[in-house]
């Protein structure tokens, strides 16, 4: 992780959002973070994302945002409230294609899975939830998985790789929406007493990592605290997420394959790790990033669970639009913006790529590269 510090994003006067608004510098006291894992971390500049003050940007959704309720808990921290916890079977990668028949629900009231608050926080890596739900939903995994889920290192064959399940978090939908209004992502066909409540669907790729030390797949998803939890990094990967507490009560979820670099139109090469050698956005086969499962070079490095303020980012270069500023979560200058013509036929092109692509990618769960799966056999 490259991280000189913490940007504050909670729910206070002095956060970063609410200072910029207080200066007209954005119009409303929102933001949006959407992000990805970078295949590898470098000072001179890892590709991570985009953030947008004061909004949200559509033209990097690939579904439409649908919200979640959203209330400041702790005090300061960006809060909702979970109603369920899903098992889907393997196969299955998005909350669109959640069904009562490919879903297993676990066993714990909605009381319990809410003990202590639920935050929502992006300075945290991974997903802590209650020791309340740990029992029934390693049960649960088993019984849908057909093997035990370890957080501290799991032993898999590659057979039991692609069996690994994804889990779906149901949140409580934010107040006003009407049933007739179900978009893909809402609850409608697990849970029609609460059509539009909120799947967020975690993928393996997302909460398993794998350690070429010990060759474990060490587990993201963490079900140990007892002090609440935490709606961490991992789970909020391949969303746009949209921070909208102080003027709407609600937290917004769009699917999204956070592209900033076609957003704004560069061409920035990225080597592929597999092949050895470099490849361009504009190359028919450019790099997106994998779905496989990735290697952990430091299954130790945790952030510190009580260590962020709310929605703590480390900060990047600001790019300011019409309207909202943008910003790359870049970790050095990326380079200069293009005409606008540019800006939407690229930004075409790399949604028509990534609907192609995003299947394809969560459909094929296998090692990051061949040579992980030497060491596996």
């Amino acid at each position: 992780q490259l991280a000189d510090g913490i940007m504050g994003m909670c729910l206070k006067s002095s956060s970063i959002f609410e200072q910029m608004h207080k200066q007209e510098v954005i119009e409303r006291r929102s933001f949006s973070l959407c992000f990805v894992r970078g295949d590898d971390a470098a000072k001179d500049g890892t590709v991570a994302g985009a953030l947008t003050m004061g909004g949200t940007d559509s033209k990097l959704h690939l579904t439409p945002m649908i919200y979640a309720k959203g209330f400041s808990t702790k005090g300061v921290m960006h809060g909702v409230r979970i109603r369920k916890v899903h098992i889907m079977q393997s196969g299955f990668y998005g909350s669109d294609e959640a069904r009562n028949d490919n879903v297993s629900t676990v066993a714990v009231s909605e009381d319990q899975l809410n003990l202590g608050s639920v935050i929502v926080d992006s300075g945290t890596t991974d997903t802590y939830m209650t020791r309340a739900l740990s029992s029934e939903f390693h049960k649960t995994f088993k019984e849908v998985a057909g093997f035990a889920y370890n957080e501290h290192g799991m032993k898999l064959s590659e057979d039991e790789v692609h069996k690994l399940p994804t889990i779906l978090l149901q949140l409580v939908g934010a107040v006003g929406q009407s049933a007739e209004s179900v978009l893909p992502g809402h609850a409608n066909f697990v849970d029609p007493e609460h059509p539009t409540d909120v799947l967020i669907a975690i993928p393996p790729a997302h909460y398993v990592e794998y350690d070429s030390d010990t060759k474990k797949y060490v587990g993201r998803f963490s079900t140990t605290e007892s002090r609440g939890s935490v709606f961490g990094a991992n789970s909020m990967r391949g969303h746009d997420v949209y921070f909208d507490i102080p003027e709407n009560s609600r937290i917004g979820f769009a699917t999204s394959d956070c592209d900033y670099r076609a957003l704004i139109g560069l061409d920035i090469a990225i080597e592929d790790k597999a092949s050895g050698h470099e490849q361009n956005p504009n190359d028919g086969d450019y790099y997106q990033e994998s779905e496989g499962l990735s290697k952990m070079e430091n299954p130790g490095g945790e952030d510190d669970l009580n260590g962020g303020d709310g929605s703590g980012l480390s900060p990047g270069d600001l790019f300011q639009s019409v309207g909202v500023a943008e910003v790359g979560i870049v970790a050095a200058v990326v380079g200069a913006v293009f005409a606008v013509y540019k800006i939407v036929s690229n930004r075409r092109r790399a949604q028509m790529e990534a609907v192609n692509l995003e299947q394809e990618h969560l459909k094929e769960l296998h090692l990051d590269t061949e040579i992980q799966m030497t060491e596996l056999a």
